[in-house]
């Protein structure tokens, strides 16, 4: 599917069939060890993103993505005195450029297996229907497939002597003059066409005076919520010893008030977050995922106003409405996400009628079994039989599992698993027979995993 950007148009969003996706994971954990040896040591903070530690339950990454790491290098160089200008440096589109054949050659170049390395490549044209270009974008095992791709650049730059750090395909290189960085911006432009047949994003590829580039790029979501929380306690603070007399330590600030801060917070950096165009996406997602896992509605109000401007981070602003919004409330909210489906000039992006449809399934009192049914009916163009499935299991419409009896090997596969797993709602007798039948009639292995579960009603 297609992701709406902050700054207009779309990116490609992939998710693989569940055995396709365990197969190519599989086949990248495999060859993770030996991709993180060929990369620069993480210790200097070069290639920050993503560095591969696997753990004993199969983690692939560490707990930090390395966007740390990459603000402190860059901050460190930009404040070191020996730098005038930054070459801010974007691969357009860059997960749908990468050509199989060099992510066989980066494999191969990192010591994994030839026959290793060709099965993958093999894998990725199975993928794209033969097409050379692309790998999919969101699974895990695409992010170590890039960073070995981009090995090669890292080591390009390093052998012209250059201070650099890169986060995926967003590099910085720091630079002594502004005739030396417009020179690196030609030759990594030249090694990226030459080398990968990759281009640089011309609207985000730029040469900045570094004063420049502080004030604009140096901004990290944690630094600028913790700074401005500081803020907020000692101005409590303050007016605490104005009324009083007492003069309390940050320490000393009772639990209430504290948490009283972070949500005020929360909310003076969303507003001026979501006033900003485009929309600072890391700083969107951060706030967003900070209010989830912290459990508060106070971004509610806020998000349901700017519906429309929060396209970019929709999944994030769904996760986020999921465990928010109250039950008191939830009809009425649940009103205004259809209202703008149906009226917002996004309204038509299956991207976000799939987590609009998602957000209903998940939290029935948000939306009627029968108006949720009406809409996915309204979205099956887009959304396959699916979300109307998944709804109709839950609202135990066994009416219309019955009239799928007959006709489950039609659908395409995402469809025809949700049409056998809502037959759970059948009579127990009727389920097992039908179920039975289903997995006898199929040969592939989640239909039959599906109906298994299914049966146990």
């Amino acid at each position: 599917m297609l992701v709406p950007k902050p700054a207009g148009g779309f990116r490609v969003a992939t998710q693989l069939n569940p055995v396709d996706a365990i197969i190519y994971l599989a086949a990248v954990y495999e060859a993770a060890a030996k991709i993180e040896a060929n990369r620069i040591p993480a210790g200097r903070n070069i290639a920050c993103s993503y560095r591969i530690d696997i753990s004993p339950d199969g983690q692939l990454f560490g707990i930090e993505t390395g966007w740390p790491e990459f603000h402190a290098k860059s901050e460190e160089c930009a404040k070191s005195g020996e730098f005038t200008h930054v070459l801010i440096a974007d691969i357009a589109d860059f997960y749908s450029q990468i050509y199989s054949h060099r992510v066989q050659g980066a494999l191969e170049a990192a010591d994994v297996p030839s026959a290793r390395s060709e099965n993958i490549e093999r894998f990725l044209l199975s993928l794209t229907a033969k097409q050379t270009r692309g790998v999919p974008v969101g699974p895990s095992a695409s992010i170590l497939l890039a960073e070995a791709v981009l090995s090669d650049v890292d080591s390009f730059l390093l052998r012209r002597g250059l201070t650099f750090t890169r986060y995926v395909d967003d590099f910085r290189i720091f630079c002594q003059s502004r005739r030396q960085a417009t020179r690196i911006y030609h030759d990594l432009a030249e090694y990226l066409y030459t080398s990968h047949r990759l281009t640089l994003e011309q609207q985000k590829s730029r040469v900045l005076r570094v004063e420049t580039f502080g004030r604009k790029e140096l901004v990290d979501p944690a630094r600028l919520e913790k700074e401005s929380k500081l803020r907020r306690q000692r101005e409590l603070i303050e007016a605490i010893r104005f009324m009083s007399g007492y003069n309390l330590s940050e320490d000393e600030l009772p639990d209430e008030d504290k948490r009283k801060v972070v949500r005020e917070n929360l909310v003076e950096l969303f507003k001026t977050c979501v006033g900003e165009r485009p929309l600072p996406l890391g700083l969107a997602r951060y706030l967003l995922r900070r209010a989830t896992r912290l459990r508060t509605t106070v971004l509610n109000d806020i998000a349901f106003q700017n519906l429309t401007t929060l396209v970019p981070v929709f999944r994030e602003l769904i996760n986020y409405l999921r465990v928010t919004v109250p039950k008191r409330a939830a009809a009425g909210r649940g009103q205004e996400i259809v209202t703008f489906l149906k009226t917002s000039i996004f309204g038509e992006v299956p991207f976000l009628r799939l987590w609009a449809m998602d957000l209903f399934l998940e939290r029935p009192d948000l939306l009627s079994s029968d108006s949720a049914l009406d809409l996915s009916r309204e979205f099956r163009d887009d959304l396959g039989i699916r979300p109307y499935a998944l709804i109709a299991q839950r609202a135990k419409k066994v009416d219309w599992v019955r009239g799928q009896k007959e006709i489950w090997m039609n659908y395409s596969p995402w469809d025809r698993r949700a049409v056998i797993y809502a037959g759970s709602v059948l009579p127990a007798k009727e389920r097992r027979i039908w179920l039975d039948m289903v997995a006898s009639a199929t040969d592939d292995v989640l239909d039959k995993a599906v109906a298994a579960c299914a049966k146990q009603g």
